[in-house]
């Protein structure tokens, strides 16, 4: 993992996370970005769920394309809701979408 992130997730990427089912969420990978200090990435998942605001707590992201981001049994990711409205740890761009508009920009996106 520390090497398929070192070599495929450079400072400003974008990155899809999140786009199955919570149990399919990349937590390793994630954790990886964190280690690694990953700087400045745009986040882009349907199914976000703490990943990204484990992220985000870890000034990695620059940018947010999701349609939630948060935690279903806890509520609005309390690192976003920081990051959005007071830009601790850095502030952050936001996309919202719905599940549908971001997956079918996703179909659009790879024909």
């Amino acid at each position: 993992m520390r090497e398929a992130i070192q070599r495929f997730v450079p400072d400003g990427t974008t990155v899809l996370m999140g786009a199955a089912l919570e149990s399919l969420i990349p937590f390793a990978a994630g954790h990886e970005i964190m280690r690694q200090g990953r700087r400045d990435l745009t986040l882009v998942g349907p199914i976000s769920d703490i990943l990204f605001d484990q992220l985000m707590g870890a000034g990695c992201v620059r940018g947010i394309i999701a349609a939630w981001v948060g935690n279903v049994s806890a509520g609005l990711g309390h690192n976003y809701r920081r990051a959005a409205e007071e830009g601790i740890p850095c502030p952050i761009e936001i996309q919202d979408h719905s599940n549908l508009s971001l997956a079918l920009a996703l179909q659009a996106g790879a024909m």
